[in-house]
């Protein structure tokens, strides 16, 4: 697996800090391969030290086995588990879930542990995860722990500064978006003529006092408004609103019933086995419409969500950009066939998006890049956090960094995106078509491929030995990001920089020989390719029916 550009970035500067400082905590929104980092960094950080051990710890089951799964491939070391009734700490890299290793007696069996790793370290201030941490100190007292998060600036005050003394690196969600990694946002502030209202609520515990909120925006003539605008911006879409109260998601779910939408509620109370069934039949598309009173900002990552409805005031702006983060991930065409998305609606009708911003706004294509000789840190004002040099926010304690000059731009234009994706590809991307509404890539195990429908752009790939399978469907950067994804996962680095050689390489007479069998129109630079061309045009023309049948038949998905 070949890593993204800033991925192995945020793995140099978390090693260099954990050097350092002996801790560090990585920000990265959902959808920028947290867990590979994780992977990424453990692989390097034992790669030499055969007698360390690290322990991963992480807050669900299933973020258990999940991490288990990823880094456990990345790093090709040994892993085991401690939950439950498992108690297993013979693997280079245990995973443990802090439910259980909170108990006493299951903490006096803990092993020693070089590192430990904390997924969702937001959470990391409660005691249960402080008691893992210093007695995971008591038993190593050079311990070094790594904390991966989207969102660390808790609502509820306590702050990560004992945990943490420095943000090792931060991605944020405009440079994924730019990318093609994740889809854009787009914001609509709909006035429901409360807004003095809800301008006049107080605070508790950290945020507005939701009960008066609900006062506010739980009546029947408001949520009628709602599901009205609702239908006139974002019927044909999953959408998830995050409401007040329970009483409120109930009641904004039955509206929907109402006006004939598929809609269910879901509830911190509900038995994890009807809120997971309830789960399943939203991303099957049998419900339209998932309410919820922020039981749904973590752990929950469904693809097809196109909408996000704010119902509800949001104090921080790490709650807004939870809220909004579960409609950016990009769609699986093969899983979700005929769901294209490219952006995702975003409905706000608490003012959330004035409040902080809307995340368009957030978007900056041009790097803080340090000059010459500066360090690429600085300091906090308030808490003394060691920052990147590019932090807008303290992730500790919220201070508000000014610049002389505004960088707010919004995301119109990916053209140097895409020519800097290209760029920095490890792989050489090859036009097929003289119109350019086709490129192909290719490794050693596989190729990728993207190509215009004269609407969309679909991104293809073909594991070696395997059938074409369809990776992702939207715009031209978005596509060329899921085909770039695809190659880094199926080759090595090694890999990619031998396929880059044959660019040097004229293409061979059997090559030649081959592309005119295969159709290949003669032309008299046909000897002027180059190996890595000639191999590229091969693998189109070989795989051209399945590429047009998987083109062509997820566009007629989409038109009817």
């Amino acid at each position: 697996m070949i890593p993204r550009d800033y991925q192995k970035a945020a793995v140099a500067a978390a090693r260099d800090r954990l050097a350092t400082h002996g801790n560090t905590l990585l920000v990265l929104p959902t959808g920028a391969g947290k867990t590979a980092i994780a992977g990424f960094c453990i692989g390097e950080e034992l790669e030499h030290r055969r007698q360390d051990r690290v322990l991963v710890l992480q807050h669900t089951d299933e973020l258990v086995d999940q991490n288990r799964s990823s880094i456990g491939a990345i790093t090709g070391l040994s892993t085991s588990v401690v939950k439950a009734e498992q108690d297993n700490w013979d693997g280079r890299i245990v995973f443990g879930s802090v439910q259980t290793l909170a108990r006493a007696n299951r903490r006096a069996r803990m092993a020693a542990v070089s590192h430990l790793v904390i997924d969702e370290c937001h959470r990391a201030a409660s005691t249960s995860y402080q008691a893992v941490i210093d007695d995971a100190r008591s038993l190593n007292p050079n311990l070094k722990l790594l904390g991966l998060s989207a969102t660390p600036s808790r609502g509820d005050g306590r702050s990560l500064r004992k945990t943490f003394s420095n943000v090792g690196y931060q991605v944020r969600i405009g440079a994924l978006i730019a990318q093609g990694l994740l889809v854009p946002p787009r914001t609509f502030t709909i006035d429901l003529g409360v807004g003095d209202e809800l301008a006049g609520l107080d605070a508790t515990a950290g945020d507005f006092d939701m009960r008066a909120a609900d006062r506010v925006l739980n009546r029947a003539v408001l949520t009628d408004a709602v599901v009205e605008h609702w239908e006139e911006k974002a019927a044909d879409r999953q959408t998830i609103f995050f409401c007040a109260t329970v009483d409120h998601a109930t009641a904004v779910a039955e509206a929907f019933c109402a006006a004939g939408h598929a809609a269910e509620m879901i509830s911190g109370d509900m038995p994890s086995r009807e809120r997971a069934a309830a789960i399943a039949r939203f991303d099957r598309g049998e419900t339209r419409i998932l309410t919820n009173c922020m039981v749904l900002t973590e752990g929950f990552d469904s693809q097809p969500v196109g909408c996000i409805g704010i119902l509800r005031p949001m104090l921080h702006k790490g709650t807004f950009i939870q809220a909004v983060g579960r409609g950016l991930r990009r769609v699986d065409p093969a899983r979700y066939p005929g769901i294209i998305k490219t952006d995702c609606v975003v409905l706000d009708f608490a003012g959330a998006a004035l409040r902080h911003g809307s995340l368009e706004q957030e978007i900056d294509l041009d790097a803080d890049d340090p000059e010459p000789g500066q360090a690429p840190w600085k300091l906090c004002p308030c808490c003394e956090a060691e920052l990147p040099l590019a932090a807008r926010i303290c992730d500790f304690c919220g201070h508000v960094f000014t610049r002389e000059t505004s960088d707010k731009t919004v995301l119109d234009s990916f053209e140097m995106t895409e020519i800097d994706l290209l760029d920095r590809s490890p792989f050489a991307w090859e036009p097929l078509l003289a119109d350019g509404s086709a490129l192909m890539a290719s490794g050693f195990e596989g190729w990728a491929g993207v190509f215009h429908d004269g609407t969309l752009w679909h991104a293809l790939g073909q594991p070696r030995g395997k059938p074409v399978k369809p990776l992702a469907i939207g715009t031209r950067v978005q596509a060329l990001a899921a085909a770039d994804d695809f190659l880094r996962t199926t080759e090595t680095g090694t890999a990619s920089i031998k396929s880059r050689r044959w660019l040097n390489d004229p293409a061979s007479l059997r090559q030649i020989e081959l592309l005119a069998r295969a159709g290949h129109k003669a032309e008299g630079h046909d000897f002027g390719l180059s190996k890595y061309a000639a191999n590229c045009h091969l693998n189109f023309l070989w795989n051209r029916a399945a590429i047009q049948r998987s083109v062509l038949g997820a566009a007629a998905r989409v038109a009817a």
